[in-house]
């Protein structure tokens, strides 16, 4: 279908709303400089995803109108956020698009370093903008973070599926006794530990590079229990097909990260795939629990921030899904 006339002006306008609202959101970058800033659907701009992590922007041109004008978009963006340079990264769907793999790379203003500063929070993170799933950073699961690691104050968490761990960290500057994280990449990992000295963490943290069930299956063997766990997996499903195998995965994994919990601690669990409905992923987590023979209490449901927002003409756009839960012995 052709573009109308006006296309330009009504971007423009949505970009600067888009902007203007996070500014609200997120008004002192010496607490937090790390934020979802264009949210696609959820601010009137399909196909563009734009994640500012601390003094550089990280985005995703994954349309072909968005694709088309990026340098335009890069030059308001980087003018308006003060930003100093923009980095383009893949979404993963641009070739439905009709973007071949090989045009995707974009950069505009100053080069983008291979590592910057970030604040999360107060937290300092040290923070890789061309490394990493998606723009570098998880910014959708802040809150929920700054949330639980509250909740963990002078306890002991296991954070599964920890990426940069995120979660174990604000654990540990909220107070938390110790904390592990668990996952399959040691860059990530090696970013959590530089994060964790920075901030004077590293001490209670302990990082375990492996497959998360086989970590959960050491662990129950050695008889270690948490008080809140953290179960925030990557997405199992496949691109198409069937989604039996991931079904049952998601199951699996939250029957295994229950038998770490002590009774009347937390679980925190997690789905980031649009192709899981909030019924079902509870149904999982409720089969998992009668598979545990425990009783949860739901004390939240979890999702992104503000910064994060959905359309509900769009409702793939609300992707994250969580609970925070209470086991009950």
């Amino acid at each position: 279908a052709p573009e109308p006339p006006d296309l330009e002006a009504l971007l423009d306008q949505r970009l600067s709303a888009a902007i203007a609202f996070r500014q609200r959101l997120c008004p002192d970058p010496a607490v937090t400089d790390t934020y979802r800033l264009v949210h696609s659907e959820g601010d009137g701009l399909p196909g563009l995803v734009v994640d500012r992590l601390g003094p550089v922007l990280v985005a995703q041109f994954a349309t072909a109108p968005m694709f088309r004008r990026r340098a335009w978009l890069a030059e308001r963006l980087l003018a308006r956020t003060g930003a100093t340079g923009l980095l383009a990264r893949p979404g993963g769907h641009e070739e439905e698009e009709g973007i071949a793999a090989d045009q995707v790379a974009f950069a505009a203003g100053a080069p983008v370093p291979t590592e910057v500063e970030a604040r999360e929070a107060c937290l300092v993170l040290t923070l890789a903008p061309h490394e990493g799933q998606k723009t570098g950073h998880y910014v959708d699961q802040r809150e929920n973070r700054v949330l639980v690691g509250q909740l963990a104050s002078g306890q002991t968490l296991l954070d599964l599926c920890a990426g940069t761990g995120g979660f174990a960290l604000h654990a540990l500057r909220a107070g938390a006794s110790h904390a592990l994280a668990v996952d399959a990449s040691a860059r990530a990992l090696a970013q959590a530990e530089v994060n964790a000295q920075r901030n004077g963490l590293a001490e209670r943290l302990t990082t375990l590079k492996g497959d998360v069930r086989a970590v959960l299956g050491s662990l129950r063997e050695e008889e270690r229990v948490f008080d809140v766990v953290v179960l925030d997996p990557p997405s199992l499903f496949p691109r198409r097909g069937p989604a039996g195998a991931a079904l049952k995965g998601y199951r699996e994994l939250n029957v295994r990260a229950l038998t770490r919990v002590k009774p009347g601690g937390l679980l925190a669990t997690f789905t980031c795939s649009g192709r899981l409905p909030r019924e079902e992923f509870l149904e999982i987590v409720r089969a998992a629990a009668r598979e545990c023979r425990t009783e949860l209490r739901v004390l939240r449901e979890l999702t992104a921030g503000p910064d994060h927002p959905w359309s509900l003409a769009a409702p793939e756009g609300r992707y994250l899904t969580g609970l925070l839960l209470r086991v009950n012995p």
